[in-house]
């Protein structure tokens, strides 16, 4: 895969991922992406949230080695339009590494995802739940597919 969503949460049936996965199907070749769930760190009662990011940084920082990084968060740049989404990607998909996406399970992500990522992107300003997230930054890959 050249572009990859790396999401921690997977649920073959959960509809939000099915529409996710449709979307990167339908991008066809152009980006060659998919969806790339990984088991969110387990939560009991009283779960120290920190440690479970950190948990989960591991895992998305582990799955996403030698690909170009871009971490999801809301305080990340903005991308503007989708035709800047698109020319930015094929930017970065021109230097020869497959890009990741990265996105945080339900209590965001921690920061040494974002201080190890080569860049911050922020879908919009508004916190979204994280399959929510999955499923926008899919439609928008979809959508870059077709304006590129």
């Amino acid at each position: 895969m050249r572009v990859r969503v790396i999401f921690l949460g997977e649920d073959p049936r959960d509809p939000l991922q099915q529409a996710a996965a449709s979307y990167l199907e339908r991008a066809g070749r152009r980006f060659d992406a998919g969806l790339l769930p990984l088991a969110p760190a387990r939560r009991g009662k009283g779960a120290d949230d920190d440690r479970v990011r950190q948990a989960e940084a591991e895992l998305l920082l582990r799955a996403s080695e030698g690909c170009t990084r871009i971490a999801l968060d809301a305080a990340g740049k903005g991308l503007g339009s989708s035709e800047q989404l698109a020319v930015r990607l094929e930017k970065l998909l021109a230097r020869g590494k497959p890009v990741a996406f990265l996105l945080g399970g339900a209590t965001g992500l921690h920061a040494s995802v974002t201080t190890a990522a080569d860049e911050v992107w922020s879908l919009s300003p508004l916190t979204f739940a994280h399959r929510l997230a999955v499923c926008v930054l899919a439609e928008q890959l979809y959508r870059a597919a077709e304006i590129a």
